[in-house]
């Protein structure tokens, strides 16, 4: 609830900033809206809401004290779980036969310690009355003192009333800040050890033309439940045996939640002997424990216990009667486990041999044991997952995602008609609570207008064939076009094969492909030569470090190479995988751990191997060969965007990813770090990008070294614009949700300005900052199905900043992701799969299911900008992805951003993050460290930190 408070004040966001102050002024909506484009009518996942006469309601406090009744010591807690919270309120409601009772009953009640009363309680307690019509001068933007106040707290209550028979509902796990419900009765197996669940979004939402509930279908990836052992085996993808496994690979490993069950002792005082033994049939413990790790094997872990055999350490006394135990018990006095070892003598057996001599429970002494919080240990055969352990999307595998994107992944049709089905079964009818207030639920979807901005004219090099392929749907077609600006000759590179020869495609099959690729390149205007005494093509072993084929990858090239006699390092490296999950290690190895950084292209054994499309293949490798290389694919004309002016403008991206699988400072529990990631334009047409990338404290929201990354990437802007600097600076922010909108910019935009005037005290370019806003559950749908792409989905380029928007904030919903048109080329067609293909990392340009459009939150203008400006000069920049030949759904600064973050965090996580000494190795280790690997350069060649290396 606290993150959900914060995100509702957010939303209700009251100063617009008092510069006296030092705060940051938050921009104002600058105009009516925009007029350019097409009009499309429209229709959204969201439903009015109306009031029936003039509700107010009390707000109030409660709190429930968990009562602990066992003597063990218990991990500080924010109180019972929610079900338990339900029974208590239950309780409460039952014991009040009165007046009372009845207004309880008709109360919303958040599982946590807010509850709203349909007006004053008839109780002497404190609480705070509003009255519910100050939602409709909020969604009217009328101003007034602490009017954004009331209506935050009016949005929470509506968000809790009409989620409060969801809460009830036994079925379903509460996740998302308490907006998804996920049933746990429709799993879907996706594979090593992973279901997902589905369900339902839903949340309540201020915008221009009043108040709405948003619903929409939900999935989310979760660790499946049942015997540890059994979990941990399906992760692994093995039948069970002696060794045990990882088995926290995907959400199993430090901070996982309420992790499993036991089943050796019941109750006793964890391993200091004070429980005693379980008699016949009642040796499972049902309390949940929080898993953190693995230990050794049992039959190695050692565990201390109280050896009472010898007496106490003060008095001689053995183990105290039942009788004497049970008259400390009710002085209060049970022996702790730490007063229990300062009494008695402690000797060290292994968990196997205090199983067996205190549960007489024979255990695997070869399978790995558990720790639990609290560093307690047990057999992992004892342990039952219990429900609710979810995946991070990261960390699936590639199969894992494919089987969700295939059950998640619905045509608009579909998807709309999941809605409607979801509308039709809430509890928003006349018996419901909500009805009780006063409260209607319309039953058809918000309809809207919107508009549809015409594409840019997208450019290649002037000596083409097609200079301005024709754009349509989204796509273009580059077969008749060179690039831009082509890279500069690539003279020196190599193969590396990671498969023992002997399975590896045939050196006719490699020799090819590249054939294939010299043969697109020199189509592009590119000069890819080949060595004149042949390529040379390195093969991993299949038991080396992948470094190795690497490093005689690299030693072809600088050594004993005639071609090459000032001994340059390797512009390149093709490699060419059997196994996609090598991507990573192949990227980390290839960037941090070689002499210098050297650029690495890589590539799918089975694509190469394709009968068909080979060369359509190549073609689609060479969009991001020729960008690491310093090339420029193609550019979009901006001559129409005015303040945009080549030169005079520069952009940056910016993102933040945060450790996935760890515990939090809340929970007490040490956190890995997250990896931030600026880019910045490195040429005055905004077209190629360079990055800096920093580790940083776990969680942290705001970029911590924020003025030292921009400043290098201003400083290069400089360099090549002649020393010139620019007039403007536009910031486009990914991953910032909106209850971090005023401290991230606040935070962010000083960062900047300090960085302005190390570069120059006199400096002051005019600076916008956009928040660039992909996690929401908009979903937009044609009204009419004629105006819709070949699969249901939006035209690219509908806009929408009226209606659904904010009451006063400058946003914009724009979506660009629609069907490449029947006939065009693979170059345009096939992109998206290449990429997916080849890079793991990448966010997939996939068309299957439902496009989502990205919200744009302008938090500050210096600039000025109007609506129809902004919102064409960031439909333009979407067209100028570098390694596709169609529009993207996040504007290419915040999506290089996103890459790099995600790449950078693959070069320093492993499975070893999992454990203490992984964390404490990240603890230790210079933020600087990735940039600084990655800057590393030889005989005046390029450092790779400096080109398009993620790309």
């Amino acid at each position: 609830m606290e993150r959900l408070t914060a995100e509702l004040k957010a939303l209700a966001v009251t100063s617009f900033g008092d510069q006296a102050s030092g705060a940051v002024a938050l921009a104002k909506r600058p105009d009516a809206g925009g007029k350019a484009g097409r009009p499309i009518q429209l229709q959204a996942n969201l439903f009015r809401l109306k009031f029936k006469g003039n509700p107010s309601i009390a707000h109030y406090d409660c709190k429930i004290t968990q009562v602990r009744t066992t003597r063990t010591k218990s991990p500080a807690s924010s109180g019972p779980n929610p079900q338990t919270s339900i029974d208590v309120w239950d309780a409460l409601v039952a014991s009040n036969s009165d007046g009372l009772g009845t207004a309880l009953s008709k109360a919303a009640f958040d599982c946590r310690q807010n509850a709203f009363t349909l007006g004053r309680l008839p109780i002497d307690t404190a609480s705070k009355v509003l009255d519910l019509n100050v939602l409709d001068a909020f969604c009217s933007n009328k101003r007034a003192a602490n009017l954004s106040d009331l209506a935050a707290t009016a949005i929470m209550a509506l968000d809790v009333l009409l989620r409060h028979s969801m809460f009830r509902k036994t079925e379903y796990i509460v996740s998302g800040g308490g907006r998804k419900f996920l049933n746990t009765k429709q799993g879907v197996q996706l594979g090593e050890g992973a279901q997902v669940l589905a369900g339902l979004f839903q949340s309540v939402r201020p915008t221009m033309s009043g108040m709405v509930v948003n619903l929409d279908p939900a999935h989310s990836p979760y660790i499946i439940t049942g015997q540890l052992l059994q979990v941990c085996n399906a992760i692994v993808g093995r039948e069970q045996q002696a060794g045990g496994g990882r088995g926290g690979g995907r959400g199993g490993g430090r901070g996982g939640g309420r992790g499993g069950r036991g089943g050796g002792a019941r109750g006793g005082g964890g391993f200091g002997g004070a429980g005693g033994r379980p008699a016949s049939g009642e040796n499972v413990d049902r309390r949940p424990f929080t898993i953190l790790g693995f230990g050794q094997p049992a039959g190695r872990q050692i565990v201390k216990i109280a050896d009472r055999s010898k007496g106490s350490k003060k008095d001689g006394k053995g183990k105290p009667s039942a009788t004497e135990a049970a008259l400390a018990a009710a002085r209060g006095e049970a022996m702790s486990f730490e007063k229990e070892k300062e009494q008695f003598p402690q000797k060290s057996i292994t968990l196997a041999e205090y199983f067996a001599t205190t549960y007489n429970r024979q255990v695997n002494k070869d399978l790995q044991c558990v720790e639990l919080r609290g560093g307690q240990f047990v057999p992992i055969e004892c342990l039952e997952l219990l429900q609710g352990a979810a995946i991070p999307p990261t960390r699936l595998s590639a199969s894992q995602a494919s089987a969700m994107i295939n059950v998640a992944a619905k045509p608009p049709a579909e998807r709309l008609a999941a809605i409607q089905q979801i509308r039709q079964q809430s509890d928003f009818g006349p018996q419901s609570t909500a009805a009780q207030w006063g409260l209607e639920v319309e039953k058809d979807l918000l309809r809207l207008a919107g508009r549809v901005l015409p594409p840019p004219k997208v450019l290649y090099n002037q000596k083409s064939k097609t200079a301005a392929p024709n754009v349509r749907f989204g796509a273009w077609n580059l077969i008749e076009s060179k690039f831009l600006v082509p890279a500069i000759p690539l003279t020196r590179w190599s193969v590396a094969v990671f498969a023992p020869q002997q399975v590896a495609p045939p050196p006719a099959v490699v020799a090819f492909f590249q054939q294939q690729l010299l043969k697109q390149a020199a189509l592009r205007g590119m000069d890819i030569r080949a060595p004149k005494s042949g390529i040379k093509i390195t093969y991993w072993n299949g038991l080396e470090d992948k470094i190795e084929p690497l490093k005689r990858a690299a030693n072809d090239v600088v050594i004993n190479n005639p071609e090459n006699p000032q001994q340059h390092p390797p512009q390149m490296i093709f490699c060419i995988l059997r196994d996609p999950k090598d991507y990573d290690d192949i990227k980390r190895k290839a960037a941090l751990e070689l002499r210098i950084a050297i650029p690495t292209q890589v590539m799918l054994v089975k694509n190469i191997f394709k009968p068909k499309g080979v060369d359509q293949y190549a073609g689609n490798l060479l969009l991001k060969v020729n960008s690491k290389l310093q090339g420029i694919n193609s550019t979009v004309d901006l001559a129409g965007v005015p303040r945009f002016i080549a030169g005079k403008t520069m952009l940056l991206g910016a993102d933040v990813t945060h450790p996935t699988g760890f515990g939090t400072p809340a929970a007490g529990e040490e956190v890995g770090s997250s990896i931030a990631a600026v880019v910045g334009s490195s040429e005055p047409s905004n077209m190629r990008y360079s990055a800096q990338v920093r580790e940083q404290t776990g969680r942290k929201e705001f970029i911590t070294d924020l003025e030292t990354m921009s400043e290098t990437l201003i400083r290069g802007f400089v360099a090549s614009n002649r020393g010139n600097k620019p007039e403007s600076i536009v910031m486009f922010r990914d991953g910032v949700s909106e209850g971090q909108w005023a401290p991230v910019v606040h935070a962010e935009v000083s960062a900047l300005k300090a960085a302005f005037r190390k570069i120059d005290r006199g400096w002051k370019p005019k600076l916008t900052y956009i928040v660039c806003m992909k996690r929401h559950n908009v979903r937009l749908f044609c009204a009419n199905p004629q105006d819709a792409d070949r699969t249901g989905n939006l035209p690219p380029g509908v806009v929408v900043d009226q209606t659904i928007t904010h009451p006063y904030v400058f946003d914009f919903f724009l979506a660009l992701l629609g069907s490449a048109a029947s006939g065009t080329s693979a170059y345009s067609a096939s992109a998206r799969w290449t990429c997916a293909a080849t890079d793991t990392h990448s966010t997939l340009y996939s068309l299957k299911g439902t496009a989502k459009p990205t919200r744009y939150v302008v938090l500050l203008d210096e600039n000025g900008y109007k609506s129809d400006e902004l919102q064409k000069m960031t439909n333009s920049l979407s067209f100028s992805f570098a390694r596709a030949t169609r529009s993207t759904s996040l504007v290419p600064p915040a999506y290089y951003a996103d890459i790099v973050a995600t790449k950078a965090r693959s070069f320093v996580s492993n499975d070893d993050m999992s454990s203490s000494a992984g964390l404490a190795q990240a603890k230790a280790r210079d933020p600087n460290y990735i940039q600084n690997q990655l800057d590393r350069a030889l005989k005046g060649a390029p450092a790779m930190g400096s080109t398009m290396w993620f790309i």
